[in-house]
C-alpha cells in the first residue's frame, strides 16, 4: 500500500473530526439561543432585607495595619449587615466582628457535632431575580459565605437552593472569621441567630421541544464520531 493510501483514512478522520467539532460549536449556540428562559414573577424578589451597612466594594491588602480596614472597620456598627464581595475584597475589616447576613441557603448542609455547614449566597440571583438557570436577567456569579449553624438553629431550613428552587432566604447574625481554623482557614460566618425572611420557591425550567431535538442530534453526531474513530485506529 502506498503512502498515499496508508494517509487516505487518517486525513478523514481529522477533517470528520474537524467537521464535528464546527457542529458541536454551532449547535451549542444553538440551544443557548433556543433556550426558553423563564419570566422570573416578583415573588422571587426577597423584601425586608436590611440595607447594608456599606456602600460598594473597597478593596486593601492582606497587611494587618492596612489603613482602608481601619477605615471600613470604623463605619460598622455592632451586628451591621454586610455583603459577601466585601467580605472577599477586604476581610481584615470585618474580623471578629459581629455582623448580619442576608442570603440563600443553597447546595447541601454538611453535618459536624454539634451543627452544620452551609453555603449562603446574597448575589442578586438569591435576594432579587431568582435562580440563574433559565434566568433572562443574568447579573454576573454566584457570591457568599460559608456559614457554621449550630444545632437549634439549621433545624429551621426547609429548602435548598439548586437549579430548579430558590432555596430559603435568612437573616443571619453572628461573628465573622478571617482565617476560621475549623474550616482550614477559610472565611465564615459564626451564625447564632436566623430568621427566616422568604421559604423555598420553585422554580423549574420548562422543557424546549427544539431544545431537546438539537441535543440528541448531537449526542448521535458525537456517538458516530467515536464510532468512527474507533474503526479507523483498530485498520
Amino acid at each position: 500500500m502506498s503512502d498515499e493510501r496508508r494517509r487516505e483514512p487518517t486525513r478523514w478522520l481529522v477533517l470528520g473530526g474537524v467537521l464535528a467539532l464546527v457542529l458541536i460549536g454551532v449547535g451549542a449556540e444553538a440551544l443557548l439561543r433556543a433556550a426558553p428562559m423563564i419570566e422570573r414573577p416578583e415573588s422571587l424578589r426577597v423584601e425586608d432585607v436590611p440595607p447594608l451597612a456599606l456602600a460598594g466594594v473597597t478593596l486593601c491588602t492582606r497587611r494587618q495595619d492596612d489603613p482602608t480596614a481601619d477605615e471600613l472597620r470604623a463605619q460598622l456598627t455592632p451586628d451591621a449587615r454586610i455583603g459577601s464581595e466585601q467580605v472577599m475584597a477586604c476581610p481584615s475589616a470585618f474580623d471578629q466582628l459581629r455582623v448580619t447576613f442576608a442570603g440563600e441557603v443553597v447546595g447541601e448542609l454538611l453535618p459536624r457535632r454539634g451543627g452544620v455547614w452551609a453555603q449562603v449566597n446574597d448575589d442578586d440571583y438569591a435576594l432579587r431575580v431568582g435562580p440563574i438557570s433559565g434566568n433572562r436577567d443574568l447579573r454576573g456569579f454566584n457570591t457568599g459565605l460559608a456559614v457554621w449553624l449550630p444545632d437549634g438553629l439549621h433545624e429551621q431550613i426547609d429548602g435548598l437552593g439548586r437549579p430548579g428552587q430558590r432555596g430559603d432566604v435568612v437573616l443571619l447574625t453572628g461573628r465573622l472569621l478571617r482565617a476560621d481554623p475549623a474550616d482550614g482557614g477559610g472565611i465564615t460566618l459564626r451564625a447564632d441567630r436566623l430568621e427566616l425572611l422568604a421559604p423555598a420557591v420553585e422554580v423549574p425550567p420548562p422543557l424546549h421541544v427544539p431544545q431537546a431535538i438539537i441535543a440528541g442530534v448531537l449526542a448521535l453526531a458525537a456517538a458516530i464520531a467515536g464510532v468512527r474513530a474507533w474503526a479507523v485506529t483498530r485498520d
